[in-house]
């Protein structure tokens, strides 16, 4: 494998070039994540201004190669946690933090989430990584009540898990500036619900300064008031 310096700064899912499997130094997890990309094809059902994907597209994950995917999981967990990779490729000594569900799209439009979720999970116990790392799921929580999704969700909670559901407004005509999405309010409190009533939930929100302006106290408090009733659910 080739060895090149992971830094906070440098995100990139192709440095290693495996399809779906990519390790990144991340400030949110506080050490190494090892990424899984579901959405190889670039394409998304948000369009968020401030997204950093390549030649984003609106879409769905083409179809998940599973014996590649976990040909690749199976390379990167015995590299990291049997070989030298943490000493080697990270720029300061990092601790291997978790297994993510991430990538350049939503990971959950996929209808192989749950075979995939059994894959990782697999390979956590060949590992015996379930009492020092977190599997994780970043979503934007649109596909949280699918049945596939919901059956994932059930899965994950063998192990150490969380879910990380991103929340950027609660007005649907602001969403519409930033997420470029019809946001219906009953759907999004539908959806945190079911992750509430599934998983540790962490709320991710991106607060923007567009055109020298700063989120206004409105919204500042329509936002505090939409999340109020669902603090320290999880």
């Amino acid at each position: 494998m080739k060895k090149e310096m992971l830094t906070i700064f440098n995100h990139d899912r192709n440095i290693f070039k495996s399809k779906y499997i990519y390790p990144v130094v991340s400030r949110r997890s506080m050490g190494l994540s090892l990424g899984i990309n579901l959405n190889t094809n670039n394409a998304c059902n948000w369009q968020c201004i401030y997204c950093q994907v390549s030649d984003l597209t609106r879409g769905k994950p083409e179809k998940i190669d599973l014996d590649l995917l976990e040909n690749e999981l199976d390379k990167w967990l015995d590299n990291i946690v049997n070989g030298n990779f943490l000493s080697e490729c990270a720029s300061h000594k990092v601790d291997f933090k978790d297994i993510a569900f991430s990538g350049n799209g939503e990971p959950t439009a996929t209808p192989e989430f749950e075979p995939i979720v059994k894959i990782v999970l697999e390979k956590i116990n060949k590992f015996q990584l379930s009492n020092t790392i977190k599997l994780r799921l970043i979503t934007n929580g649109s596909y949280l009540n699918k049945e596939n999704v919901q059956q994932g969700l059930e899965h994950m909670k063998s192990v150490n898990h969380e879910v990380w559901f991103k929340i950027d407004h609660v007005n649907p005509k602001e969403a519409q500036k930033i997420n470029r999405i019809n946001l219906s309010i009953a759907s999004l409190t539908k959806n945190l619900k079911s992750a509430l009533s599934i998983s540790p939930t962490i709320v991710q929100t991106c607060l923007l300064k567009i055109n020298k302006e700063l989120p206004s106290q409105h919204f500042i408090n329509e936002y505090i008031n939409f999340l109020e009733p669902y603090a320290y659910q999880a």
